[in-house]
């Protein structure tokens, strides 16, 4: 061995020696990602272990993102920092719980907005003008109840136009806010229903309450167990939702939650999003009033 060759292997000797040592630092540092992940997911049951784990995610929500998404005009959350949440309601009017439920909101004077189905608005319209005459909020969610995801572009504008066009001949004015059913949706999804002028709403608390035995007081827990800041809950209008719908509400009010319209969450949402929402929404709702 050469001189010039003893110090080369003495390097590549403590390179290798070092290698364990770098592996279990990477294990580590992993290990600790998994269990502050774990905990946020723990405490964030809206969140799953592929959000919490994913870089992405987080820079969306350091951008505020995950809120609201100018491109889209996609609302899934309201401000983090205000103890405020939003009912929706979806599938209706049904005339089997729409009456029960509205009369619950009007004696806690709760607010909501009720994403209904084109074809049944259009078998009953006096369900819709008294939604509307108790000061609630109309949202589009299609005209069959049909999957976005796979039509042509054209039957996919059909599907939402047609359920607008149902909601217009009953009261004169056109939707603004839209939920595409069961959520299934992608970005160019997203876009046309941008251009055909909707804010689309997500959801951050679902209560299952769409599955067939649900139990009131189950639908009341699984609600109250995803609530957090500025949380979209997402029920139906269902016989059971009707008959929880007392004691959810009673329950939000013992967690110190106000309920607000969509309108107000836009309007309370943190600066970084707020503007381009507003304006956005205060544009479509303008196109939208009866002329």
């Amino acid at each position: 061995m050469t001189e010039s060759e003893a110090p080369s292997r003495r390097k590549g000797g403590a390179r290798s020696r070092n290698r364990p040592t770098r592996r279990r630092n990477r294990i580590a540092l992993a290990l600790l990602l998994a269990v502050v992940a774990g905990g946020f997911v723990a405490t964030h049951p809206n969140v799953s272990w592929r959000e919490a784990l994913n870089p992405v995610y987080w820079w969306r929500r350091w951008r505020q993102e995950d809120l609201y998404d100018p491109r889209y005009a996609l609302l899934m959350h309201g401000n983090r920092s205000l103890p405020e949440v939003a009912l929706t309601l979806d599938d209706g009017p049904h005339p089997e719980s729409r009456s029960s439920i509205l009369a619950t909101l009007r004696r806690y004077k709760a607010p909501a907005t009720f994403f209904d189905v084109g074809q049944h608005i259009a078998a009953h319209p006096d369900l819709v003008r008294l939604t509307l005459a108790d000061g609630h909020v109309i949202g589009n969610h299609s005209q069959n109840h049909n999957r976005l995801v796979g039509l042509s572009a054209r039957s996919l504008h059909r599907e939402i136009n047609d359920a607008d066009q149902a909601y217009c001949s009953v009261t004169g004015s056109h939707l603004v806010y839209v939920r595409p059913p069961g959520m299934r949706y992608d970005d160019s999804i997203l876009a046309m229903l941008k251009r055909m002028g909707y804010v689309t709403v997500g959801y951050s608390a679902s209560a299952a309450d769409y599955e067939d035995d649900a139990h009131p007081r189950e639908i009341v827990a699984r609600t109250v167990r995803r609530l957090n800041n500025g949380a979209i809950i997402l029920l139906h209008d269902y016989p059971s939702t009707a008959s929880a719908l007392p004691e959810l509400l009673d329950r939000i009010a013992k967690l110190h939650y106000r309920i607000v319209s969509l309108d107000e969450m836009i309007a309370h949402l943190p600066d970084k999003v707020r503007p381009q929402a507003t304006a956005f929404l205060a544009s479509q709702q303008a196109e939208a009033r009866p002329r």
